[in-house]
């Protein structure tokens, strides 16, 4: 086989994707998220080599949350297995496998495992982007007077780590 096709098709095993680390959000962080990096990842500028998008897959164990973010890129999620919750602003979708959602640039946002077993979604982004963003002050207070706020778990998970 040649070493194009290989780089080109990254073959699925039972604990993710060959070639691929399992990740979390920071080293060290007991969340119960999983994060692999299927295909590309986070570049400084498009003309640097390899893909323009990344595309990620998130697993969520049962009552595991995603980080509450925004930041200025929109990115697309699509569902693998298990049953969710998409918080997006004040709005709160129940979402189930191979749902899509659209998250636009500088919408709070966050997916909730609301079932038993682990919650898996792909989640698909420009590699060349911004980094995530906590929500203000205003954006936790819109979010709490909604029904979202009920749904949403906004110190779950530990704020990026801050860049120079």
């Amino acid at each position: 086989m040649d070493e194009i096709a290989q780089k080109r098709v990254t073959r699925a095993n039972e604990r993710g994707w060959d070639g691929v680390e399992i990740e979390g959000y920071r080293p060290g962080a007991a969340t119960g998220v999983e994060r692999h990096t299927i295909v590309g990842g986070r570049k400084t500028s498009a003309d640097e080599p390899g893909p323009g998008t990344e595309v990620r897959y998130f697993e969520l164990q049962p009552g595991a949350v995603s980080r509450l973010e925004k930041h200025e890129h929109e990115h697309y999620v699509i569902v693998k297995r298990g049953l969710g919750y998409a918080v997006i602003e004040q709005g709160v979708s129940e979402i189930g496998p191979n749902d899509v959602i659209y998250v636009a640039p500088l919408e709070v946002h966050q997916f909730v495992n609301r079932g038993d077993e682990p919650f898996g979604f792909y989640c698909i982004v420009s590699a060349v982007r911004d980094f995530s963003q906590e929500p203000s002050a205003d954006d936790l207070a819109r979010l709490n007077a909604s029904p979202a706020g009920k749904i949403a778990k906004p110190f779950a998970v530990p704020p990026p780590a801050r860049r120079s």
